[in-house]
C-alpha cells in the first residue's frame, strides 16, 4: 500500500476541522515533530516561565522524528502509519488528594486508550501492565506518562501515547509482536474518528482521577493478566518470576514469588 503523507495529513486536518465540536477545546495538529511529549513539555515550561496556568490540551502528530517509549526506547513513528499523541493535563484533576490522583492517573489513561481501541476494532482490547494495549496478544498502542513541576509546586501530567494505524498493510510492523487498526479491521478507519474516540475516551476516564474504587474496577476489567498466571517482571536490574496475585489498593502489581509476595510499583512484564 502506497502512502502519500501530505495527502493523508491534509485529509486529517480537514476532517478534524469538520468535527471540532466533538473534540476537546484545545487540539493541536502537527505534521511533523520530534516528539509530542517533548513539544508539550516545552509548552508547559513556557507557561511556568510566564507565571501562567497551563490548560488541558491535546496534541496529535502525523509523524515523529524522535518518538520515545518507556525505558528510553525509540518509538517507530513513520508518517501516516500511526497516530502520535500527547495530552496535557494540569494536576490535580478533581478534588481528591494529589497522591490519589497520581496513583490513579496512569491506570485511567490505560483504560481510556484501551476502551477507545476496543470501539475502533469492534472487539476486545486488553492492557498488559503497566502501559501496553494489546489486541489478540499483539501490541497496538503504548503509553508514556511524564510529569513536569513548576517552581511554585504546580504539577502537570504529560500523557503520551501512540496507536498503530496501518503498519503491516504493505509495510513492516514496528515489532514482530505488533498489530495495527488496519490489520485488525481489514479497513482504513477515518483518522479523525480515531482521534475523536481517543480524546473522548481519555477525557471521560480522567474525570474519575482520584477515585480509587472506580479506577481499580475499571483497570481490572481491562487487564490481560489473570490471577495465577506465570509471569516474569523486570524491576530495575532484577528479574522476578512468579504468579500474578492481583493488584493492591493502589493499583500496584503483586507477584507471588518463591521468596514471598512482592508488590511492584514500577516495572516491565517481559512474559505474559
Amino acid at each position: 500500500m502506497t502512502v502519500d503523507p501530505c495527502r493523508d495529513f491534509d485529509q486529517l486536518a480537514s476532517e478534524l476541522r469538520s468535527r471540532f465540536r466533538r473534540l476537546p477545546e484545545n487540539v493541536v495538529l502537527m505534521d511533523t515533530v520530534d516528539s509530542t511529549n517533548r513539544f508539550v513539555k516545552s509548552l508547559v515550561d513556557r507557561f511556568f516561565e510566564e507565571a501562567a496556568t497551563p490548560r488541558p490540551a491535546f496534541v496529535v502528530a502525523h509523524e515523529q522524528t524522535a518518538g520515545r517509549g518507556r525505558q528510553g526506547r525509540s518509538w517507530v513513528s513513520s508518517a501516516g502509519r500511526g497516530l502520535y499523541c500527547t495530552w496535557l493535563q494540569p494536576l490535580p484533576v478533581g478534588q481528591g488528594p494529589l497522591e490519589d490522583e497520581l496513583g490513579t492517573l496512569p491506570l485511567l489513561v490505560g483504560v481510556g486508550v484501551c476502551r477507545a481501541v476496543a470501539t475502533l476494532i469492534d472487539g476486545e482490547a486488553l492492557l498488559k501492565w503497566p502501559n501496553d494495549v494489546l489486541v489478540g496478544g499483539r501490541k497496538i498502542a503504548g503509553i508514556l506518562i511524564e510529569t513536569v513541576a513548576g517552581s511554585d509546586g504546580e504539577m502537570v501530567a504529560v500523557i503520551g501515547f501512540g496507536v498503530n494505524y496501518d503498519f503491516g498493510a504493505g509495510t513492516e510492523l514496528p515489532t514482530p509482536v505488533s498489530t495495527s487498526l488496519v490489520l485488525e479491521t481489514g479497513a482504513q478507519p477515518s483518522r479523525a474518528v480515531v482521534v475523536e474516540r481517543l480524546a473522548g475516551s481519555l477525557e471521560r476516564e480522567l474525570g474519575h482521577c482520584g477515585d480509587l474504587d472506580y479506577t481499580l474496577d475499571a483497570y481490572r476489567a481491562c487487564t490481560v493478566h489473570r490471577e495465577g498466571d506465570e509471569i516474569s517482571c523486570r524491576v530495575g536490574d532484577e528479574t522476578l518470576a512468579g504468579q500474578f496475585a492481583g493488584f493492591d489498593q493502589g493499583g500496584r502489581f503483586r507477584l507471588r514469588t518463591a521468596f514471598g509476595l512482592r508488590t511492584i510499583a514500577s516495572g516491565e512484564i517481559i512474559e505474559a
